[in-house]
C-alpha cells in the first residue's frame, strides 16, 4: 500500500517472491515496539496495528486486548514448564472460587504432597497455578524423573488420553523436558515406606474383601465424626479457617493408606481381566461390563435414593401435580420454606440430610450446596417423576447386575480359566464401587466446614463488613482470618473486583488441557472426522451402540434431560450422575477410561465415547445420532 499522487493509497502487488518487504532490523523495531504498546497495558497481550510512514518510521494506530486468549502461567518463560488443567480432570469448566482454589492447592492437594514427600514439598501449594481462575498443575519435574515421567503418562492414559498427545509432543520438541533425575535414595526409602503399609493391605482386601470395606468405611465415619466435634468447637472465623485447613491437611495422610490398598485390590483385578482377555475379539467389552450395576458406590446409591424420593412424590396425587406444574426455583424456595406438599417435604428433607451437602462442582468450596440452593435437585426431580416403571433406575440398575453375572460366565468360558475370572471378578464388584468415596468423604467434610461458615458470615453482613455471607468465599483463607481480626481493609472492594473477574472468565467455553510456561496452549482432544461419513471418532469407554437425540448440556442444574437423549457435554463430576439415569448414551469433549463420566457410564450400562474435540459445538439439540461406545465413533444421522 503506497501513497497515489493527489491523495489516498494504491496497492501494489509483486510476483516476485524473494521480494523483501521488511528488513531483519525493521522486523525487530515491530517487536520492540509491540513490547513497549504490551508493557504500557500491564503485560496483558495485545492487537496491535501499525503503520510505516515513506521516511522508515513506525507507529502505532491502535491497540485492544486479546481476550480471547488464555493467560500464561505467572512464571517464568524459561527454562519451559508444563502445566496440567486440574478442573480438565474435575470436569469443571467454570472458575474456581478463590477459598476453593486455596483448600485444593494448600490443603488438599498440598497435604498429600506434604505427606508423600515427609513435609519437603507442599507447603505453599506453589505446585499449583492460579490462571484464569482455574487451577494447573506443575507437571515439569514429574516429567524430568524417569519414575515420575512412568507413572504420570501411564495414569495420564485412562485419565484423559488427548492431554497425553500434548505431553509426548512437548516431550519430544523440548530438550528442557529431557530427564535429570531418577528415584534417588529419598524417593526408593519413600517407596518402600509405603510399600511395608500398603501391600499388606492390599493382600487383606483381596482375602477378606467385605471385611476390609467395612472397615474403612467405619474408620472413614469416625474421621468426619471427628472433624464435626471440632468444627462446632470452634469460636469464630479465625478458629475455624484453622481448622478447616488442619483437617483437609490431614486427609490423605489419615485415611489415604487404608483407602488406596482396597482401590488397588479392586481395581488390579479388573486390569489382570484385561489383559487376560485382550487377545479377543470382544474381551474388552466384556471386562467393562464386568462392572456394570457395581455395588458399594455412593454416588451411585444416592441416584437410587434420588429415584426413592421421585417414587415417592408419583404415590402422592397432590405432590406429584404440584411438581408437574411448579417451576423448579418455586420448588426449591418451597422446600426452604418447608412449603411443599408434606409427603415431598418429607421425601426430600431425608435425602438432604444425606446428601445435602453435594452440588455442581463440589470439590470446589466455593460453590453452593443443595440444601443451600436446592433448585437443581428439584430439576432432576421434575425429570424422575416423569419416568415410567419399565426405564425405572432401579430396574436398570438390576439389568446391569444380571449384565456383569453374565459377562463374568462368558469370560470364564472364554479364557477357559472359570474360577480364576469368578475370583477376581468378585474383588473386582466388592471393592471397585469405592473409588468415589474420596471425593464423597472430602465433600462431607466441606458440608460441615461451608455451613459453620456461612453462620459466621451472617455475623459480619449484620455488623455491615461483608453484603452476603457467600462473598467469604471470594476470599483467599488467609484473607478470611485477616477480615475476622479486623486487618482487611476494603474487603468490599475486594469481593467486587473478583466477582467480576469470575463473571468475565465464566464466558470461556474451552479450557487448554495443558499449557506451558512460553505460551503454548493445547486445547484439542482425540476425535477425528472419519473421511467419507459424518462420523466422529473418540475413545471408547462403555460398550454398546444407540442411537437417539442430543441434548447438549453446559449445566446440569439448569437443564430437564428427557428419557433416552444422549447427553453431551464437557465433562461431569458426581452433580452430573442423577442424569446418567435419564440418559440413552453419553458423549463428553474431555476424560479418559477412568475418569468420572466414562466410569459411570460404565456402571448403568449406557454406551460411552470421550475426548470429542468441541463435540458441544459440533452437535445441535436434537439431532438423531448413534453413538458406539464399543468403537468409539459418533455418527450424524440426521
Amino acid at each position: 500500500i503506497i501513497p497515489a499522487d493527489g491523495g489516498g493509497v494504491t496497492e501494489e502487488t509483486s510476483s516476485n517472491s524473494t521480494f523483501e518487504v521488511l528488513t531483519d532490523k525493521e522486523v525487530k523495531s515491530i517487536i520492540q515496539l509491540g513490547q513497549t504498546v504490551q508493557d504500557l497495558y500491564d503485560g496483558k497481550p495485545q492487537d496491535i496495528e501499525w503503520t510505516k510512514s515513506m521516511d522508515g518510521k513506525f507507529s502505532v494506530v491502535q491497540s485492544r486486548p486479546i481476550t480471547t486468549l488464555f493467560p500464561c502461567p505467572n512464571v517464568s518463560m524459561s527454562p519451559l514448564q508444563v502445566f496440567f488443567s486440574f478442573n480438565v480432570v474435575q470436569g469443571i469448566i467454570d472458575p474456581i472460587y478463590p477459598t476453593g482454589q486455596d483448600v485444593i492447592k494448600r490443603s488438599l492437594l498440598g497435604g498429600a504432597l506434604r505427606w508423600f514427600t515427609w513435609g519437603r514439598h507442599g507447603n505453599t501449594g506453589e505446585f499449583m497455578q492460579t490462571v484464569g481462575e482455574r487451577l494447573y498443575i506443575n507437571i515439569t519435574n514429574i516429567l524430568r524423573n524417569s519414575l515420575g515421567r512412568k507413572i504420570l503418562t501411564n495414569a495420564m492414559n485412562g485419565i484423559d488420553p488427548a492431554s497425553l498427545v500434548a505431553i509426548k509432543e512437548l516431550i519430544e520438541e523440548n530438550a528442557a523436558l529431557d530427564i535429570n533425575s531418577g528415584v534417588g535414595l529419598f524417593g526408593l526409602l519413600r517407596l518402600v515406606s509405603l510399600q511395608i503399609v500398603i501391600v499388606p493391605r492390599i493382600c487383606m482386601s483381596i482375602l477378606f474383601p467385605s471385611w476390609m470395606r467395612e472397615r474403612l468405611i467405619g474408620r472413614i465415619n469416625k474421621f468426619v465424626d471427628s472433624v464435626e466435634e471440632k468444627v462446632k468447637r470452634t469460636d469464630g472465623l479465625v478458629e475455624l479457617v484453622d481448622v478447616q485447613k488442619d483437617v483437609f491437611m490431614s486427609f490423605f495422610p489419615t485415611l489415604f493408606p487404608h483407602m488406596a490398598p482396597r482401590f488397588a485390590a479392586g481395581m488390579g483385578p479388573l486390569g489382570v481381566l484385561g489383559h487376560l482377555a485382550d487377545d479377543f475379539p470382544n474381551g474388552k467389552d466384556l471386562v467393562l461390563t464386568v462392572t456394570r450395576g457395581l455395588p458399594n458406590n455412593v454416588t451411585t446409591e444416592m441416584d437410587l435414593k434420588l429415584w426413592s424420593v421421585a417414587r415417592k412424590i408419583q404415590s402422592d396425587k397432590t405432590s406429584l401435580e404440584h411438581f408437574q406444574s411448579t417451576d423448579a426455583s418455586e420448588l426449591a424456595a418451597e422446600f426452604l420454606q418447608a412449603t411443599l406438599p408434606e409427603v415431598a417435604q418429607c421425601a426430600v428433607g431425608h435425602f438432604m440430610t444425606e446428601f445435602g451437602m453435594r452440588g455442581l462442582y463440589e470439590i470446589d468450596f466455593g460453590r453452593p450446596r443443595w440444601r443451600e440452593d436446592p433448585a437443581p435437585l428439584m430439576n432432576t426431580l421434575k425429570s424422575y417423576v416423569e419416568i415410567n416403571e419399565e426405564n425405572a433406575p432401579d430396574l436398570v440398575f438390576t439389568k446391569g447386575e444380571k449384565a456383569a453375572e453374565k459377562a463374568i460366565d462368558e469370560l470364564g468360558k472364554l479364557l477357559n480359566k472359570p474360577w480364576l475370572v469368578s475370583f477376581l471378578a468378585s474383588r473386582v464388584r466388592q471393592l471397585a464401587g469405592l473409588r468415589e468415596l474420596p471425593k464423597f468423604t472430602i465433600i462431607r467434610m466441606m458440608g460441615i466446614i461451608r455451613e459453620k461458615m456461612l453462620m459466621e458470615g451472617e455475623k459480619l453482613v449484620s455488623v455491615g463488613t461483608l453484603d452476603d455471607a457467600k462473598d467469604l468465599f471470594y476470599l483467599e483463607t488467609d484473607e478470611i482470618k485477616a477480615l475476622a481480626s479486623g486487618k482487611l481493609a476494603d474487603s468490599k472492594k475486594i469481593v467486587s473486583k473478583r466477582k467480576e473477574a469470575m463473571a468475565i472468565e465464566s464466558r470461556r467455553t474451552r479450557l487448554p488441557r495443558v499449557i506451558t510456561s512460553d505460551g503454548f496452549a493445547y486445547f484439542g482432544g482425540i476425535s477425528k472426522i472419519v473421511e467419507g461419513a459424518n462420523v466422529l471418532s473418540g475413545e471408547p469407554v462403555s460398550p454398546g451402540v444407540y442411537e437417539g437425540r442430543v441434548r447438549v448440556v453446559h449445566d446440569p442444574s439448569k437443564t430437564k434431560l428427557n428419557q433416552g437423549e444422549i447427553l453431551c457435554c464437557h465433562g461431569t463430576d458426581p452433580s452430573w450422575t442423577p442424569l446418567f439415569l435419564s440418559a440413552g448414551a453419553l458423549v463428553m469433549e474431555v476424560g479418559g477410561l477412568m475418569t468420572h463420566g466414562s466410569v459411570v457410564a460404565r456402571e448403568y450400562g449406557i454406551p460411552a465415547v470421550v475426548a470429542l474435540e468441541r463435540i458441544t459445538e459440533r452437535l445441535q439439540n436434537g439431532q438423531f445420532v448413534r453413538v458406539d461406545g464399543s468403537r468409539g465413533t459418533v455418527e450424524v444421522l440426521e
